[in-house]
């Protein structure tokens, strides 16, 4: 069965006397035992049965079931958030004393919960330059206990090369975990390349919609789905099952709004790589792109969220160019129907790969409105900047 297929057909087991498409949804917090030794024994039900909805209800199993599926792992924990997965993912497999590595460019609430929650729990945190494959292995310690890798890097976007980190990882006996949101495992498989741990925050390319928030960490094994199940009780870590049905029904149309989405950004991308206004593309799907051969070997696609560097302009020209674009949407997220923009600037968060650009970085997040619509509202907006520079000029 093909990916597209598996996405729509996939566990949902309806009631026997309600057949349905789509899976049901139970909204309920307490389950109940027909008999005292049921309900004495319901704990053993906690990783593949139902004990208390906190911990599991259909419409959470059915979604662990189909991601961990398209992940080609073993078993998959739906959490509140892609950040609470992420912060699971550090408290099982971390404590005092341990050390982690982190990609200089990753997703920056990730970062502060590792200068933050980590750190006061005598928890070390060295970053590297994703770039730089062969220092990870260098920057193993005894201690290191986790290795996390984001590729693409958030708001620049490096590929980085994951076999040869996991291979590293493994000579050590080093978990290994990957913040696989930007792919999608429509488009990379982490577990496949080598890593122990798939996280994603289904918020984005999954939900599809821009109206849920959710996180899932799917393992390459039982024991590391166990580590993680017994972390997530402890935290209490619960998902709404009306959140895992609007997850379930954007599984079914990922695939279609991946592939639009993908052919639309390249073609912007290319479109912007060749405007005067733009001083380069970061989207590894573009030839010109450092991080492409990677992105050829391990990848078989790529979303529609690239970043563009712009040519040095005052801030009062940007602000009023991405303002003015009508398609375009200001806003922090990704992934959905409509096309958003998020201005940037890393410098302040670096410590390992400076960035040192001088103009100003947009994230470009494209939706599924019309292509020729997005560049126009685009062209308008880079000749504000333009415009801008040259009556400065004068």
């Amino acid at each position: 069965m093909r990916e597209e297929t598996r996405l729509i057909h996939g566990d949902a087991r309806p009631h026997a006397d309600f057949p349905t498409l789509t899976a049901p949804v139970h909204r309920a917090s307490t389950i109940v035992f027909p008999t005292v030794q049921s309900f004495l024994d319901r704990h053993q039900q906690f990783y593949d049965g139902y004990s208390y909805a906190l911990y599991g209800h259909p419409a959470s199993r059915e979604l662990e079931a189909r991601i961990a599926d398209l992940e080609e792992g073993v078993r998959a924990v739906a959490v509140p958030s892609g950040l609470s997965a992420i912060t699971l993912v550090n408290l099982a497999f971390l404590e005092s004393g341990d050390h982690v590595l982190v990609p200089d460019t990753v997703y920056s609430p990730a970062r502060n919960v590792c200068g933050g929650l980590l750190s006061g729990l005598g928890i070390e945190t060295t970053y590297y330059d994703p770039n730089e494959t062969g220092c990870v292995a260098d920057l193993i310690r005894p201690e290191t206990r986790l290795i996390w890798v984001e590729s693409p890097g958030s708001m620049t976007m490096e590929i980085q090369d994951l076999p040869a980190i996991a291979a590293a990882a493994r000579a050590r006996g080093v978990t290994v975990a990957v913040d696989n949101t930007w792919a999608s495992p429509l488009f990379h498989k982490p577990l496949t390349l080598g890593a122990d741990l798939s996280v994603q925050a289904v918020s984005k390319h999954i939900g599809g919609h821009a109206d849920l928030i959710l996180g899932v960490v799917t393992a390459a094994d039982e024991t590391i789905f166990r580590k993680l199940k017994d972390t997530s009780r402890n935290l209490g870590l619960g998902v709404s099952p009306d959140d895992c049905w609007l997850a379930l029904r954007g599984l079914g149309t990922l695939s279609a709004r991946l592939a639009r989405q993908s052919e639309s950004a390249l073609q912007i991308a290319t479109w912007l790589s060749e405007h005067p206004a733009v001083e380069r593309v970061l989207y590894p799907a573009l030839a010109s792109d450092p991080g492409y051969a990677l992105w050829r070997r391990d990848f078989t696609g790529a979303s529609g969220v690239f970043s563009v560097l712009l040519r040095p302009a005052s801030a009062d020209a940007v602000a009023a160019a991405i303002e003015g674009l009508r398609f375009f949407r200001i806003g922090a997220s990704w992934g959905g129907l409509h096309s958003l923009v998020a201005p940037s600037d890393p410098r302040g968060i670096r410590t390992v790969q400076p960035w040192t650009a001088d103009g100003q970085l947009v994230r470009l997040s494209i939706g599924l409105e019309h292509p020729d619509d997005l560049i126009a509202d685009l062209e308008r907006g880079l000749a504000t900047i333009t415009e801008a520079n040259i009556a400065e000029v004068s």
